[in-house]
């Protein structure tokens, strides 16, 4: 059985350890970004990880010459531009989307008056572009814009916490598990650490804790991981004996 049993410490400890398996830069204090580009950022950046998000952010920002050439440029013709992120064509929607709403909303993409009056109220008007604004892009924002206390979390993120033990099988297949237990996890991880978090489960979740069957004995969380162990504890199948010859 698993030695940790409190969420916050194998949380804290699996942070530790993972920050040996992945050395990873220190995440930057200041993007540069604006909180419209922040935005289109975390559309790229939702289910994959930070270098792969950063070249195709880089690469959509080389192929139209402004945020308005996207806004009107076809889903098809934008997706193939952020190849070969997963799900190309859905994030391509969801960047038109958003600047269609905010074009419509103020003739320019300047949102930097929607950061001025608190978190919750920023949190509160970011929404308002819900066809091209979910939970994770919410939290992105507060997190890396405003550096308020956030944790965004995506499809591969739940899956190593469901795996880890830190959120419940039936909670992470649901639709809105993002929103349903942000909050709780974030309960779980002080501020300081919360990019961090953000980094180093996606790079986990990429190179170990993948999709289907994980590398358990590969993982540095294995000893206090519920889903490590029961991995580890499966015998491989005997191979079918070779048939006697006549």
């Amino acid at each position: 059985m698993p030695a940790i049993t409190n969420k916050q410490q194998l949380l804290t400890a699996s942070l530790d350890r993972l920050r040996k398996r992945f050395p990873l830069p220190a995440v930057p204090a200041d993007t540069g970004r604006t909180v419209l580009e922040e935005l289109i950022y975390a559309a790229c950046r939702e289910g994959t990880t930070a270098a792969d998000a950063d070249r195709a952010y880089a690469a959509l920002k080389a192929a139209f010459v402004d945020w308005n050439e996207v806004r009107v440029s076809t889903v098809p013709e934008v997706a193939e531009v952020l190849r070969p992120l997963p799900h190309p064509g859905g994030r391509a929607k969801r960047i038109i989307a958003l600047l269609q709403a905010v074009f419509e909303e103020r003739y320019s993409f300047d949102l930097g008056d929607v950061v001025k009056k608190g978190l919750k109220d920023t949190a509160r008007k970011l929404r308002f572009y819900k066809d091209g604004v979910d939970d994770y892009a919410v939290a992105w924002v507060v997190q890396r814009t405003l550096h308020g206390h956030a944790v965004p979390l995506d499809g591969p993120t739940v899956r190593v916490l469901r795996r880890l033990g830190v959120v419940e099988p039936a909670v992470a297949d649901d639709p809105q598990v993002p929103e349903a237990v942000r909050g709780s996890v974030e309960h779980l991880i002080p501020k300081a650490r919360d990019a961090e978090f953000t980094e180093l489960f996606s790079e986990h979740a990429r190179e170990l804790c993948v999709e289907g069957v994980p590398h358990c004995p590969l993982c540095p969380l294995k000893a206090d991981c519920p889903t490590g162990h029961e991995v580890l504890a499966k015998k491989p199948a005997d191979p079918k004996p070779k048939p006697k010859p006549r």
